[in-house]
């Protein structure tokens, strides 16, 4: 029988995941287990930043392979694991020491031949894209082969599968790590030329973040790639960071026969699973995503050694949404609710903030700040003789709450507070800086605020929270001003229905405002948005070509200049196929329209 360890790597924390590797291995043999299988990197965690080049840290982390070798022995068991691998005679292309993304294969305390003829392989191809930055690191065994004078055709003598008996049986395993794996836009094939040369089973090692809809599409790859052979896919739990952008690794590892999923572990569950024929894991996509969130809120909150959050409690959807999260995530007595009314709260946000607290079971205090934001605005236009009016009256609102109050608060509790923004807002700038753009955690950063409804909704249900949806019933409203009074049905300055799916084919497509108005002037618009409604017309969104043109440009611009407010922010948990900051890397340049934009433009007004 075969185990696969779906542990918790975490990351820059070799100690803990030996341990972990060497518990998991006991496990599998009491399981009955000939083998097991750890993820990609399990020792020192993938997501590690520059700490990639502290050479003591590395060589540490490959000195531990000689304890999970020895525990092979101990146990008289098999061993599939990723570590890094160095090679003192050879530097990178930085200079630096030479290191490789590597996978070992170990037996009855001795490495098994195969691959590179010394119980390892390395990885072929290396992701250089989204949050991926392989090439900054490692060296791939494409440049091994091109250094050794090899060429394509010479490729293959590396893919040697390794031997191993297993169940009384001798099988011929190749190893792949990960990316190996996605294939079809590079040149080399590591699984076509693994089964050329004779292996019967391939084994895949990763680490693999979630992401919304990815599970389907990994799904599809696996059929093709399973075709004529059996293939085990170990991937990791817990959560790994990049500085900005939190990822959480959802495991959810299958076991696919002759094209066919015989086998897949729990999702965002750690556990050694021995393998059956026994398939789990079929929720919605809507369930993983808020099994992701929670999940991701409460092990970056271990990961950075906090238990305590203080969350600004409005009474509106996206405040609502994260003090759920935060109490499914790390209980209701680690969570302390603020509401922070000015002179236009509603009675009824108020009222829906109090009662959510009461069902959440949540330490809930209301501080007042109509009087420290007067006296804020009766200060500066005294000393410095200036207008706080409109937009800057706003801003003082937001700053006083985040900066003064939900600070103020963390602090004195050694707590940190949340960033309660969602995706379209950080899109569009729709934020004030160090008001709402603050913050240690940002739950609901990439899911745009049509989702952050649809998320609201299924956990009112799911977890029986009712004031949740009476929540998505109201307008969405900053309450900023007498301009957004909710119970006047007053509120944010967009369509969300409309606006998410624009914002969607801009960030997630790539769309230039060009693409979109070809789409406009080849009445292809309602397809490429698929709104709920018409967009241009008499029953649509937009009046005229002219009205949506206009819009379009302002989503354009906000999109563009709003970029100093997002390198600014907080950490997001990331689920989405294009994440804001690693993913999207931006730079400030201000905004641009296309000549082919302004050459549609003219022919569709004229």
């Amino acid at each position: 029988m075969i185990s696969i360890s779906q542990m918790n790597v975490q990351a820059g924390q070799p100690e803990k995941n030996l341990r972990q590797m060497k518990q998991d291995m006991t496990l599998a043999k009491e399981q009955g287990s000939e083998l097991v299988i750890f993820p990609e990197l399990a020792l020192p965690g993938y997501m590690l930043g520059d700490e990639w080049e502290n050479d003591t840290f590395i060589r540490e982390c490959e000195d531990m392979n000689t304890e999970i070798i020895d525990e092979t022995r101990r146990l008289a068991l098999g061993a599939i694991w990723g570590n890094v691998k160095t090679d003192a005679n050879k530097v990178n292309e930085d200079g630096r020491l030479r290191k490789y993304n590597a996978t070992f294969v170990a037996q009855n305390g001795l490495l098994v031949p195969g691959g590179l003829g010394d119980g390892s392989i390395i990885k072929t191809l290396l992701p250089n894209y989204r949050e991926f930055r392989d090439k900054r690191h490692f060296a791939s065994l494409r440049d091994l082969a091109f250094e050794e004078g090899k060429g394509l055709r010479d490729m293959k003598e590396y893919y040697q599968p390794f031997e191993m008996v297993i169940d009384g049986v001798r099988r011929r395993i190749g190893v792949i790590i990960c990316e190996d794996m996605w294939d079809d836009d590079y040149v080399v094939k590591p699984v076509k030329l693994l089964k050329e040369n004779g292996a019967d089973m391939i084994v895949n090692v990763s680490a693999s973040p979630y992401g919304i809809g990815k599970q389907s599409k990994r799904d599809r790859l696996l059929t093709r790639q399973s075709e004529w052979i059996d293939l085990y896919y170990a991937n990791n739990t817990w959560v790994q960071n990049n500085g900005k952008n939190i990822f959480v690794f959802d495991g959810a590892s299958p076991v696919y026969r002759d094209g066919k999923k015989i086998f897949q572990a729990p999702g965002f569950r750690e556990g050694v699973y021995q393998v059956d024929e026994t398939i789990t894991n079929g929720e919605k996509e809507i369930e993983k995503i808020a099994t992701a969130l929670i999940t991701g809120f409460r092990d970056f909150m271990r990961a950075i050694g906090q238990k305590k959050v203080v969350i600004g409690l409005s009474g509106g959807i996206d405040s609502a949404v994260v003090a759920v999260l935060a109490v499914l995530a790390l209980g209701p007595e680690n969570v302390t609710t603020v509401n922070m009314p000015s002179e236009y709260n509603s009675a009824t946000t108020k009222w829906l903030a109090s009662d959510l607290a009461r069902e959440l079971g949540v330490d809930y205090r209301i501080v007042p700040i109509q009087e420290s934001v007067d006296y804020t605005r009766a200060q500066i236009e005294g000393v410095f003789q200036l207008s706080t009016e409109g937009l800057i009256a706003e801003n003082i609102q937001a700053r006083d709450r985040g900066s003064r109050v939900l600070a103020g608060v963390a602090a004195s509790l050694g707590a940190v507070f949340t960033n309660n923004g969602n995706k379209t807002e950080v899109a569009q700038g729709y934020a004030t800086l160090y008001g709402d753009v603050n913050g240690s955690i940002a739950p609901i950063a990439d899911l745009y605020k049509s989702q952050v409804f649809e998320l609201a909704r299924y956990l009112s249900e799911k977890y029986q929270f009712p004031t949740l949806s009476r929540i998505c019933d109201i307008p969405p409203s900053a309450e900023l001003s007498r301009d957004q009074a909710v119970d006047e049905g007053k509120g944010d300055p967009f369509i969300f229905e409309y606006h998410d799916k624009l914002l969607f084919q801009i960030i997630e497509m790539r769309r230039d405002p060009a693409d979109i108005l070809e789409s406009l002037e080849k009445w292809e618009l309602d397809a490429l948005i698929s709104a709920p409604w018409k967009i241009v017309g008499p029953d649509g969104y937009f009046l005229n070509n002219e009205a949506f043109i206009v819009d379009l440009e302002r989503i354009w611009k906000n999109y563009k200049i709003s970029y100093f407010k997002r390198i600014q922010a907080p950490p997001i948990l990331t689920v989405s196929r294009r994440a804001f900051w690693y993913d999207l890397e931006e730079s400030q340049n201000g905004v641009y329209f296309s000549r082919k934009y302004a050459t549609i433009k003219n022919r569709i007004l004229s």
